[in-house]
């Protein structure tokens, strides 16, 4: 990698995503979460709930073992996050990529990135979506040293 060139951090959960750039490793990270776009799925909000039914002659629940909407809705949303990243990853000329997000957040956004052929080259498996520029330039210093 080179030193000199500009990377690209994306921090993010289920419901939330930033995009910072830094313009030379270890340089101030920038917020350039605007260039995502808009991120809203439109549609409606999701619940929790899996459902079920329950029988009249007892209590029972019949809950499915599947996804709830919600949990869809997160993966949609990820999903969505990944191939906008990998695009501005590509299309910026950013020499690195890291990611920081929540743990199944952070697998997703593996599982995009690889299909996208885009390589990470550090990541941290913590939900730090609402730290500051400043603590989030201070962990990806030391994701590096650990690398």
């Amino acid at each position: 990698m080179d030193i000199a060139g500009p990377g690209l951090i994306v921090v993010a959960d289920g419901r939330q995503a930033r995009l910072f750039e830094e313009r030379r490793r270890g340089g101030p990270l920038i917020d350039i979460t605007a260039r995502l776009g808009d991120l809203s799925l439109h549609g409606p909000e999701a619940s929790g709930s899996r459902g079920g039914a329950h029988d009249r002659l007892g209590p029972a629940s019949h809950t499915g073992d599947g996804a709830t909407p919600q949990d869809r809705r997160e993966a949609d949303f990820i999903g969505l996050v990944g191939v906008r990243a990998a695009e501005i990853m590509r299309r910026g000329g950013y020499q690195d990529l890291a990611m920081i997000a929540a743990p199944r957040a952070l697998g997703q956004l593996r599982r995009v990135m690889a299909q996208a052929g885009v390589e990470v080259a550090h990541s941290e498996s913590h939900d730090r979506v609402s730290e500051s520029p400043a603590s989030l330039r201070t962990r990806l210093r030391e994701l590096r040293r650990g690398s």
